[in-house]
């Protein structure tokens, strides 16, 4: 893939050893879509530690755990892959940091969704607005109270499948946003020890009654759905977050955007182009075939990754005996 340099990262890559601990390791990570790259003692790749699927899809794992019993064996990319299949691997993983090989599976670095973002932010997608794309929870917000136990938190998570809920008040006005990340610490609490009774149990049980204000974020990214995307770009890659709550004039929450969101608008199966069609001298007898003609040829067209516009010229001549058709490509600005 022509642009696989502009967004594969070499050096600075999280790694560790199978016989490390999984507290050790995920104590360098950020967020629930982060990774740490696992090598043996000749250097091969082994899979990744992701507190996605160390502690929200699986609760069989604490802190003393050995790596090497908790990878995740994530899909690799290749480096002709293009942008929308990387883009593709990374959100039905849920994972942001994915290993990059050659033909040869000798591995050549990672790529991430920081990197992707950054490579979109000069394209002609990101002038649009916020509120255009399909967002995270959009008109249904998940949301949860100060007071609410974590419990409740854990609950949501696990039932809609998200990895953060947004806090508000009785009024529905936003307050913080609950991360899972954020309980990680909490969860890897390693498990009960001989002899100690249940003193392990009682101090959990006691943390997933605790308010969930305790473990919120109170400062949160906040835009309006008529902003641009570039500027969520901008916020996301600067402050180094993942999400940005949408709120309306009076501080309802009325979506989240995700870099997964924002990700998703160079995903072949989920962008489609602008197809303009025009034709010249079409007799009325072949408007039925004209048109599934055009219907066959758009659909392919609409997912071609690297163009922003397409002009379908259709051309009749010598009354039916000749037909001349005509492609115009306009590429997306950077590629």
């Amino acid at each position: 893939m022509k642009h696989i340099k502009k967004i594969l990262k070499t050096e600075g890559i999280i790694k560790a050893h199978p016989n490390d601990t999984l507290s050790s390791v995920l104590s360098k990570l950020t967020s629930s879509h982060d990774a740490a790259f696992i090598f043996d003692d000749k250097n091969v790749f082994q899979g990744v530690i992701n507190p996605y699927y160390t502690l929200i899809k699986s609760s069989s794992y604490d802190g003393s755990t050995k790596v090497e019993h908790a990878l995740f064996h994530p899909p690799h990319v290749k480096e002709e892959d293009t942008i929308g299949r990387i883009v593709q691997l990374m959100n039905e993983s849920k994972i942001h940091y994915l290993p990059v090989f050659n033909n040869k599976d000798i591995f050549l670095g990672i790529t991430s969704a920081r990197r992707i973002l950054k490579y979109m932010q000069n394209m002609d997608l990101s002038k649009a607005t916020i509120g255009s794309i399909a967002h995270t929870q959009k008109g249904l917000v998940i949301t949860v109270l100060p007071l609410d136990p974590v419990s409740k938190a854990q609950k949501l998570f696990k039932d809609y499948k998200t990895s953060k809920i947004v806090m508000v008040d009785k009024n529905n006005k936003l307050k913080g946003i609950v991360s899972h990340y954020d309980l990680i610490p909490y969860l890897m609490a390693p498990a009960n020890k001989p002899h100690r009774g249940d003193r392990g149990e009682k101090s959990k049980a006691s943390f997933r009654e605790t308010p969930v204000k305790n473990y919120a974020k109170t400062t949160v990214l906040t835009m309006s759905k008529n902003q641009m995307i570039s500027d969520a770009i901008e916020k996301i890659l600067t402050l180094e977050i993942g999400s940005i709550i949408l709120i309306d004039t009076e501080d309802h929450p009325i979506g989240t955007v995700t870099t997964r969101d924002i990700l998703d608008l160079l995903r072949p199966d989920k962008r489609k182009k602008k197809v303009i069609v025009s034709t010249k001298h079409l007799s009325k007898k072949y408007q039925v075939t004209f048109d599934g003609f055009v219907r066959y040829v758009t659909q392919h067209l609409q997912t071609s990754e690297v163009a922003n516009e397409i002009n379908l010229i259709f051309n009749e001549e010598k009354n039916g005996s000749l037909f001349e058709v005509r492609v115009h490509i306009i590429m997306e600005k950077g590629d």
